[in-house]
C-alpha cells in the first residue's frame, strides 16, 4: 500500500512517499513494514505583506488615493467654471500663472482668509472673488461624510475578526475621527454659533497657543514616530479634533447663500446654490457587497449571517452540539437532544440582548456542578468563566432596537419577512436600491425609511440561502444534525456538481464549491499542495492513501501567528536561562536537568501539587524530584513542555496514572487549596494551568486505542476539513483493502479511509520517539522529515507505539530500581523495538533526506509600486550620483525617475537580463524595474559600477552586436555559477543584482551545507548566500526546478519584452 505523507505551512510543503505490507511480519512483529520510495520539499514565497497585511493593499490603497484626487480636480475644475460664469471672473483667473498663484488667491495687506470670509458672509455682503473663494474653500475640503461612518462594534466577535494591525489602527482613527465630529456638532450647537465655518474661524482661526506658535485650522497628522508616542486615546482624538462633518458643511452652504440673498447679494441665487451642492457634495451610488452563492441552490444568493434565520441556526447548532458533548460526557439520556429542549434554549437565549451565559444554561439543563463545559474559548481557570455568552440573538436584537419606533409592527412581522429585511441592508449600501428592494416588503413608510438610511453594519454571510435554510433549519430544530438534516432534506445531491469525481489530478481550488473558502495565505499553500500531488502521481502513479499535518500556522491569523512566534522567542530566553541557572547551581547542563531547571522556575520555584518550595539541595539527590506528565503519557500522549511539571517524587508516586483532578478532585478541601494556589503564579503558562486544572479528563479510558486514534488521526479544524474534502472528493486513488470498513472514523481500527489528518503533537512526539532527534530549524529539510513521520502514522504503527508508551508510562510510577528491572526485560525490549516502525529508521530517513534537492517558486509576476513614494529634490542625489551631470545621467539611465517635478528612487527590480560578451566572454546585466515595465520600454543598457575622473557615475553599456543574449532571471530562479576561485560549479536560487556595482545574490537550496559547498556559501539571519561579480564567472547557467526538485538547464529563449495590459502604446 503506497501512502503519501504531507508536512504543510504558509511556505513550505514537504512530502514523503512510503510503500507499507500490511499484516503480520514474518518475524512476528505486528506492525507495517516499509520502505520510503522518495521525498522532497517544496518552498514558496507568503502570500502577506508585511504585518499580515495584504500584499494587495499598497496598490489598492495607491489607487484609492489617485481616483480621490482625480476626481476631486474633475469637482473643482466643474465649480470653477460654474463659479466663473455665475459671478462674471474671468476664468483664467482661477488658473495658476506659471509657479504663481492664481489671481484669484493673490495676497496682499488686505487679503483674508478663507475662514474669515465664511464668518463675515453672515454679516455682510461679499465681493464676487470673496464668495467664489468661500465656495471653492468648503468644496476642497467638503467634510467626513459621517452617516456613512459606522460606530465601531465592540461585540467578541468583531474583536476576533480584525485581521491586521493596518485594519486596527484605521478602526482607531475612524473612531476617534467620528468622536470629534460628534463633539463640533455638539459645541456649535451650545455655543450658538450659526455655521461650522464661523465657528472654526473664531474658535481656531489666528489663536496663539505659545509665542509665535499658532492654532492649526486644519487637523495635522504626526509622522509615524509621533503617532507611536500617542498610545490614549485622547490624544488619538486629539489629532482629529478639527474635524467636521460633511453635513455641517452642506448647512453652512444652505445659509451663506440665503444669507447673502437677504443681505442683498444678486448674484447668490437659488439656481447657482443647488448646481454647486450639486457638484460640491456629489458622492457616488455606492457598490453592493459582493455575495456569493449557496451552497445547494447555486441560483439563489447567499443569507446574511445577521438575519434572524441564520442566527437561529447557528445557535441551535451550537445547541445541537453541546449536548451530544454532554450526553457522550455523563451517559444521561436526559440530554438526548430533543425539539422542546432546543426551543427552551433557544427561547431563553432570545429574551435578552446579552443572550444566554454557560451559568444560565447549566441551571436550564440542571447539570451538576462537578462536570465542566467543553467549549472553546470557556477558561475555567479565570474568575467566573460561566459568565461567558453561549448562544445570542445579537442582530436581531440590533434591529428591533434600531426600529424601536415601531415596535408593535415589528413583533407582528413574520419570519420572512426579518429574514428579508436584513439580506438587504446587508447586501446594499445605496439609498436609492434600498429603497426600491424594500418597496415590495409589507411595512409601513415609516419604517421603510428609516431602513432607508439605517447605520446597521450588517455585512457577512453564511454558505446557505434563505431557501435552504428554509428546508434545513425546520428538520434541526427537531433535534438532528446539519449533516442529518442535509440528507433528509434532501440537499447533498444539489451540491456542487460541474466537476466529475476521481480526476486524475485535482481541479484548481476556484473551481470548485471550495473557492473563497480561505484567506490568501492558505489559498496559496493549498495551490502549491495541488502542484506537489499532481508531480507525485504523475511520477509515482496513483496512491492508497493521503497523511497530511498542517503546521500551527497555517489557517491562523497574522496576530496569532505573531503570539506563535513570540512564544518561541520566549521559550528560547527561558532556555538561556536555565542554562545559566545550571552553572550557578553547579549542575551537569544536560537535557534533564536543564528540563527541570526550566520547569522550576517556570512554577516559581515550588512543588505544584504540594505546595513545598523546591531549594537547590533537592537537585543534588536525582531520587527527590521527578518530572509528571499531567495528563498522563499512555492517555495523551502528549510529551510536550506543556503537560510537564517538575515535583517531588512522593507526590508523583501518589499521583500515578491519573489527571490531578482524578487524584485529588474528590477531596474539596485539597482541591479548593491547588486551585487558588495554581491560580495565583504568575510565571506558570495559561496553558499548564487549565490541564493541571481540567475536570473533563476524568472516565476515559487509560490507554484507549481508539480515543487516542479519534484524537490525533482525524483533526477536525476548518482548513482540514476543507483540504479532506477537497482531495477525497476529486482525487482518484487506488481501492483499499476488502476488510477495512467505510463507515468508521478515520484513525478507528479497520477504518476506511483514503485521507487522514494528524495532529502536531503527534508527529513531534513520534519524531523523539522515533530515533529521529530535535528539527533543525535553520535548514528546510526537516519538513520532508516530518513528512516521512506523518507517511508511517498508520493505525498499526501507531497501535505498537502505544503499547510501548502504555508500557513505558509505568516506569514513571515505580520506583526508579522497578522501573530500571522493567526496562531490562525482554517484554519492554521488544516493544520498544515495536515502537518504531521500520529497521534502521533513522538511517533510513537520513539517506533519503540527503538526496533532496529542494525545490524553490519562481517568482515570475510583475508586480510592485513604480517607485519609492518619497519625492527629493535633485540636490538629494548629488553626492550619490556626482552632481547634476551624474543626476541627469541616472535619470537618463533609469537608476532614479522624474515625479512631479522631483526625484523618487526605483521600485523593486523584476527581472534581470543577461548577456555575455561576445569577444572578452564577460557577463554583463541589464536590469528591468516595476517602472520599466509599466511604461513598455525595454531597457538596453548592462550596468557598469563607479565613478569617472569627475567624480560622475560611468554610463553603461549599450547591449549592442557585439553581446549576445543569453537569459533573463526572476527571483527564486535557480542558476548554476563558478568563480575563478572555485574548483567547482554550485547550484544556489537567484536572490538579486546590486544595480550599482552588478554583483549578485543567491541563496542555498536548503541551507543544509555539504563539506565541499562550505567555503563557497555565507550563513547569515536569511540562510547561507552566495555573493560574486558577474563579469568573471566561468560558468553561469540558468535551470529549470520542478516540483519535486528534478532540475534540468532552461533551453534558449529569444528576449522578450515588456508591457502590461495596461501598458500604452
Amino acid at each position: 500500500m503506497k501512502i503519501l505523507g504531507f508536512d504543510i505551512g504558509i511556505t513550505s510543503i514537504g512530502w514523503g512517499l512510503i510503500e507499507v505490507e500490511d499484516g503480520v511480519r514474518k518475524d512476528g512483529q505486528n506492525r507495517d513494514s516499509g520502505k520510503i520510495i522518495d521525498c522532497g520539499v517544496r518552498l514558496f514565497k507568503k502570500a502577506e505583506g508585511d504585518k499580515g497585511a495584504s500584499l494587495a493593499l499598497p496598490r489598492r490603497n495607491a489607487r484609492n488615493v489617485r481616483k480621490i484626487f482625480k476626481r476631486k480636480r474633475a469637482r473643482i475644475a466643474q465649480l470653477k467654471n460654474l463659479l466663473a460664469k455665475s459671478l462674471g471672473i474671468n476664468a483664467q483667473d482661477f488658473l495658476p500663472q506659471g509657479n504663481h498663484l492664481p489671481k484669484l488667491f493673490t495676497t496682499n495687506k488686505n487679503f483674508l482668509s478663507p475662514w474669515e470670509l465664511r464668518a463675515l458672509g453672515l454679516e455682510r455682503v461679499l465681493g464676487d472673488v470673496e464668495f467664489a473663494r468661500v465656495l471653492i474653500h468648503i468644496a476642497k475640503r467638503r467634510g467626513y461624510n459621517d452617516l456613512q461612518m459606522i460606530e465601531p462594534e465592540e461585540s467578541e466577535d468583531s474583536q476576533d475578526k480584525e485581521k491586521n494591525e493596518e485594519e486596527k489602527k484605521k478602526k482607531q482613527e475612524e473612531q476617534a475621527m467620528l468622536a470629534s465630529i460628534r463633539k463640533n456638532q455638539e459645541y456649535m450647537q451650545n455655543s450658538g454659533y450659526r455655521t461650522i465655518g464661523e465657528m472654526m474661524c473664531k474658535e481656531f482661526y489666528g489663536k496663539e497657543i505659545s509665542k509665535g506658535h499658532y492654532q492649526n485650522v486644519r487637523n495635522k497628522g504626526g509622522s509615524e514616530e509621533q503617532e507611536g508616542k500617542k498610545k490614549d486615546k485622547k490624544k488619538n482624538q486629539d489629532k482629529f479634533m478639527c474635524s467636521i462633518g460633511r453635513r455641517e458643511l452642506q448647512d453652512e452652504v444652505r445659509i451663506l447663500f440665503a444669507t447673502q440673498r437677504e443681505l442683498g447679494n444678486q448674484k447668490a441665487t437659488q439656481a447657482l446654490q443647488d448646481e454647486f451642492e450639486k457638484i460640491a457634495f456629489f458622492v457616488r451610488e455606492p457598490k453592493g457587497f459582493v455575495v456569493g452563492k449557496c451552497t445547494f441552490f447555486k441560483e439563489e444568493n447567499r443569507a446574511s449571517k445577521c438575519c434572524y434565520s441564520a442566527e437561529e441556526f447557528i445557535n441551535t447548532t451550537s445547541i445541537i452540539n453541546l449536548l451530544k458533548k454532554l450526553k457522550n460526557t455523563t451517559g444521561e439520556c436526559r440530554f438526548d437532544v430533543s425539539p422542546e429542549l432546543i426551543g427552551q434554549i433557544l427561547q431563553e437565549a432570545k429574551a435578552t440582548k446579552t443572550g444566554l451565559s454557560y451559568k444560565k444554561l447549566r441551571k436550564i439543563l440542571e447539570l451538576d456542578e462537578r462536570v465542566k463545559f467543553q467549549a472553546r474559548g470557556l477558561d475555567y481557570t479565570k474568575k467566573d468563566p460561566e459568565n461567558k455568552i453561549f448562544i445570542k440573538f445579537e442582530k436581531y436584537h440590533k434591529l428591533k432596537d434600531y426600529l424601536s419606533d415601531f415596535a408593535e409592527e415589528f413583533e407582528s412581522l413574520q419570519r420572512d419577512v426579518v429574514d428579508r429585511i436584513a439580506n438587504i441592508i446587508a447586501s446594499n449600501r445605496s439609498q436609492n436600491i434600498l429603497k426600491q428592494e424594500l418597496q415590495d416588503l409589507p411595512i409601513s413608510e415609516g419604517m421603510r425609511e428609516k431602513l432607508v438610511f439605517n447605520p446597521l453594519n450588517f455585512k457577512e454571510t453564511i454558505n446557505l440561502s434563505l431557501k435552504a435554510l428554509g428546508e434545513i433549519l425546520p428538520l434541526m430544530l427537531e433535534g438532528k444534525r446539519y449533516d442529518e438534516a442535509i440528507k433528509e432534506a434532501p440537499l447533498d445531491h444539489h451540491s456542487t456538481q460541474d466537476l466529475e469525481k476521481d480526476q486524475e489530478e485535482l481541479p484548481a481550488l476556484e473551481h470548485t464549491e471550495f473557492a473563497n473558502s480561505l484567506n490568501p495565505v492558505v489559498n496559496r499553500a493549498i495551490a502549491q499542495y495541488r502542484k506537489v500531488l499532481k508531480a507525485i502521481i504523475k511520477k509515482h502513479g496513483y496512491i492508497h492513501k493521503i497523511h497530511i499535518e498542517f503546521t500551527r500556522e497555517v489557517g491562523k491569523s497574522f496576530e496569532e501567528r505573531d503570539k506563535i512566534n513570540k512564544q518561541q522567542e520566549q521559550n528560547d530566553k527561558r532556555n538561556q536561562e536555565a542554562q545559566k541557572r545550571c552553572q550557578e547551581m553547579g549542575l551537569e547542563p544536560n537535557k534533564s536537568n536543564l528540563l527541570k531547571v526550566k520547569l522550576w522556575l517556570l512554577q516559581g520555584e515550588f512543588c505544584l501539587y504540594s505546595g513545598e518550595k523546591i531549594k537547590i539541595e533537592h537537585f543534588k539527590d536525582p531520587k527527590l524530584l521527578q518530572i509528571d506528565h499531567i495528563y498522563p503519557l499512555s492517555r495523551s500522549f502528549d510529551d510536550s513542555l506543556g503537560n510537564k511539571v517538575l515535583v517531588f517524587a512522593k507526590q508523583n508516586q501518589d499521583k500515578k496514572n491519573r489527571t490531578v483532578y482524578e487524584w485529588i478532585g474528590d477531596d474539596k478541601d485539597k482541591w479548593d487549596t491547588l486551585y487558588k494556589r495554581i491560580c495565583a503564579i504568575k510565571t506558570l503558562p495559561e496553558a499548564v494551568k487549565k490541564k493541571i486544572l481540567n475536570t473533563n479528563f476524568k472516565d476515559r479510558n487509560i490507554g484507549d486505542r481508539m480515543g487516542f486514534l479519534e484524537r490525533n488521526l482525524n483533526d477536525t479544524a476548518h482548513i482540514n476539513r476543507l483540504v479532506v474534502g477537497y482531495t477525497s472528493k476529486y482525487l482518484k486513488f487506488l481501492p483499499l483493502s476488502e476488510d477495512e470498513d467505510m463507515t468508521l472514523k478515520a484513525g478507528s481500527k479497520g477504518s476506511k479511509r483514503h485521507i487522514i489528518v494528524l495532529s502536531g503533537s503527534l508527529t513531534s512526539m513520534l519524531r523523539h520517539y522515533w530515533g529521529l532527534g530535535s528539527k533543525d530549524r535553520d535548514t528546510h529539510l526537516h519538513h520532508a522529515e516530518d513528512a516521512l513521520i506523518i507517511a508511517f502514522a498508520t493505525p498499526r504503527n501507531i497501535k505498537a507505539f502505544a503499547d510501548y508508551m502504555s508500557l513505558r508510562e509505568k516506569g514513571y510510577q515505580k520506583a526508579k530500581e522497578e522501573a530500571e528491572t522493567l526496562r531490562q526485560s525482554s517484554d519492554y525490549k521488544t516493544k520498544k523495538q515495536l515502537a518504531i516502525p521500520m529497521d534502521k529508521f533513522r538511517d533510513q530517513v537520513n539517506q533519503a533526506v540527503e538526496k533532496i534537492f529542494v525545490s524553490w517558486a519562481s517568482r515570475r509576476k510583475v508586480s510592485g509600486a513604480l517607485h519609492e513614494a518619497t519625492i527629493r529634490k535633485p540636490e538629494a542625489y548629488f553626492k550619490a550620483y556626482g552632481g547634476q551631470e551624474g543626476v541627469n545621467r541616472a535619470l537618463k539611465l533609469g537608476k532614479i525617475r522624474s515625479v512631479n517635478g522631483g526625484i523618487v528612487d526605483n521600485g523593486e527590480m523584476v527581472r534581470a537580463d543577461i548577456f555575455k560578451s561576445k569577444d572578452e566572454g564577460k557577463y554583463y546585466v541589464v536590469p528591468i524595474y516595476t517602472y520599466d515595465v509599466a511604461v513598455g520600454k525595454l531597457p538596453n543598457k548592462a550596468v557598469v559600477s563607479g565613478k569617472n575622473k569627475e567624480n560622475v557615475i560611468k554610463d553603461w553599456l549599450e547591449m549592442d552586436g557585439n553581446y549576445e543574449f543569453c537569459f533573463s532571471l526572476f527571483k527564486d530562479d535557480l542558476i548554476e555559477i563558478q568563480k575563478k576561485e572555485m574548483p567547482h560549479s554550485v547550484y544556489a536560487y537567484y536572490a538579486g543584482i546590486d544595480s550599482s556595482t552588478a554583483s549578485l545574490t543567491a541563496k542555498h537550496h536548503s541551507n543544509h551545507l555539504k563539506e565541499e559547498e562550505k567555503g563557497f556559501f555565507k550563513s547569515d539571519k536569511s540562510g547561507a548566500i552566495i555573493g560574486s561579480g558577474i563579469q568573471n564567472l566561468k560558468v553561469f547557467k540558468r535551470y529549470i526546478v520542478f516540483a519535486l526538485g528534478e532540475i534540468t538547464q532552461a533551453e534558449f529563449e529569444p528576449r522578450k519584452g515588456i508591457c502590461l495590459k495596461t501598458t500604452k502604446r
